[in-house]
C-alpha cells in the first residue's frame, strides 16, 4: 500500500473508534490489554482479506532484481532469493533493463510455458515470464534464459502491510481510514453480540466503493494497425485495411 508521511494513524485509534459506531464503548472508553490483542488480530485479518482485492490497494509495488545469467528461476518472497512482501499479483507492465534499454515482458500461462519445448534455450534477453503463484513465495521462470546481467523491473500487487502493534503509527492514503474503520465495524459486531447499523453498513460499503474506484485504471484498447497502410483496421476480418 502506498502511504503518505503526513497521514498519521494507529491501530488503536481506529478500533476504539469502530468499537464507538457500534455502540459498544462510549467517548473515552478504553481498550482492555486482551480487547486489544483480539481486535488487532482481526484487523489485520480484514487487511489480509483486502489483499485478495486488487482494486483495494492504491498502487503496484516495484522491486527491482538483478538477474544473472545462465539462471531462468527466482524466488521472490519473504523468504526467497529476493526478499520482499509477498507478491500477491505480478504485473503485465513488468519488464527488463538492460544497457540503459527496456525491453517488455510477455506473461505466459503454465499450459503456455509448459508447450514450450526446449526450456533452456539461451539468448541475450529474455521476453517471457512464466509467475507460480505458490506461497510463501512466489516463483518465476523466464524463456528464453537470460545470458547476461540485467534487471527485473518487478510490479506487482503487494499485501497491504498489517500491524504489529496497537501504538504503532503508520501513514495511510486519503480515505483509507474512514473505510478500515467502518468496515472493521462488521468483523467485530459479532464478537460483541450486536448489530451494525444500519447507517455504518452503508458508509462500509460506500468507502469501499470510493476506494476502488479511486483505484481502478481502464484498460486501453490495442488494436495492430502495423499492418495497414493507412491506419484503419477490420476488427472481423482482423486485420489492415
Amino acid at each position: 500500500m502506498a502511504v503518505l508521511a503526513d497521514r498519521g494513524v494507529t491501530a488503536q485509534k481506529m478500533i476504539q473508534r469502530s468499537l464507538r459506531l457500534i455502540g459498544v464503548y462510549g467517548s473515552g472508553d478504553v481498550l482492555s490489554a486482551d480487547e486489544g490483542i483480539d481486535a488487532l488480530a482481526d484487523l489485520n485479518a480484514m487487511l489480509d482479506d483486502w489483499a485478495n482485492e486488487n482494486l483495494m490497494i492504491s498502487a503496484p509495488s516495484l522491486d527491482l532484481i538483478q538477474l544473472q545469467p545462465g539462471v531462468s528461476t527466482y524466488v521472490i518472497g519473504p523468504t526467497g532469493d529476493f526478499v520482499t512482501n509477498y507478491p500477491v499479483e505480478v504485473d503485465d507492465s513488468s519488464y527488463i533493463q538492460y544497457n540503459s534499454l527496456s525491453y517488455p515482458l510477455t506473461s505466459l500461462t503454465l499450459t503456455e510455458y509448459n508447450n514450450i519445448t526446449l526450456k533452456n534455450l539461451t539468448t541475450l534477453i529474455p521476453d517471457s515470464f512464466w509467475c507460480n503463484q505458490t506461497f510463501p513465495n512466489v516463483t518465476i521462470t523466464f524463456y528464453p534464459v537470460p545470458a547476461a546481467i540485467m534487471t527485473l523491473n518487478l510490479w506487482s500487487f503487494k499485501q497491504i502491510t498489517s500491524f504489529t502493534a496497537l501504538t504503532n503509527l503508520v501513514a495511510l492514503p486519503p480515505g483509507y481510514e474512514n473505510a478500515i474503520v467502518s468496515n472493521l465495524c462488521e468483523w467485530l459486531a459479532p464478537q460483541y453480540g450486536v448489530a451494525v447499523p444500519a447507517v455504518v453498513s452503508k458508509l462500509a460499503s460506500v468507502t469501499k466503493k470510493r476506494m476502488k474506484r479511486t483505484n481502478y485504471v481502464a484498460p486501453m484498447l490495442d488494436s495492430d494497425v502495423g499492418t495497414s497502410t493507412n491506419g484503419r483496421f477490420n476488427i472481423l476480418a482482423g486485420r489492415g485495411l
